[in-house]
């Protein structure tokens, strides 16, 4: 039962933020981003179009005349198997089927690719409303949180020393760098004159001006 689940519980939480809400007929969704979507397929299954995706495709447009609806059958194909879809979509963007959706046919294959890997478990957090639970939010997007990149006190630092390998200071640091006092910039500009300390000539023409500012 477990090995069933396998799948299933290595792609059923969302990214926050590659979500965002979205009013559809009246209701209130949580639409997600077909790129981030296809991107955890294709980590999972390999390339869209290879190893996963549609084939035999048919749009039908009988229901048009009388209902405004075009219909989208395929199969859905994975390196496990693959079974039926079906969906449809609007055509016309008013009742009086003057003015054609000119993107219903992406629409349409995005939606239904959504649904189809639902069914194997993708982003199942939010079919399964855990979304509109606050706590759960507030848990998945701490989760996904990249961690914080700890720069180091360039203060602290004793330019007087050599360091360990002479280069040009990062670009993060630079800009840590610039907002020291004066007596830490000017203590950085005359380790690169020494030779303990390295930066590029807009680098030290940058703090120079800083200085003029302190």
């Amino acid at each position: 039962m477990e090995n069933n689940l396998e799948l299933w519980h290595k792609v059923e939480k969302t990214n926050p933020k590659y979500t965002k809400q979205a009013n559809v007929g009246g209701n209130k969704i949580t639409s997600i981003a077909p790129q981030y979507q296809i991107m955890n397929v294709t980590e999972q299954f390999g390339s869209y179009g290879k190893t996963w995706g549609f084939k035999n495709i048919d749009l039908d447009y009988t229901l048009v005349p009388e209902y405004n609806l075009i219909v989208f059958k395929a199969i859905f194909f994975y390196p496990d198997g693959e079974f039926p879809t079906i969906n449809s979509i609007k055509m016309f963007m008013d009742n009086a089927k003057t003015k054609i959706d000119d993107n219903f046919a992406k629409k349409l294959e995005t939606d239904t690719l959504t649904k189809a890997i639902s069914k194997l478990g993708f982003n199942a957090d939010i079919f399964m409303g855990k979304f509109d639970d606050t706590r759960y939010l507030a848990e998945i997007t701490k989760e996904f949180a990249e961690p914080t990149k700890v720069i180091e006190n360039i203060s602290d630092e004793k330019f007087s020393e050599p360091a360990k390998k002479i280069e040009n200071i990062s670009d993060e640091k630079f800009l840590e760098l610039l907002k020291q006092p004066k007596e830490t910039i000017e203590k950085y500009i005359l380790a690169v004159e020494k030779g303990t300390r390295k930066a590029s000539q807009k680098q030290i023409l940058d703090l120079e001006n800083k200085l003029k500012t302190l």
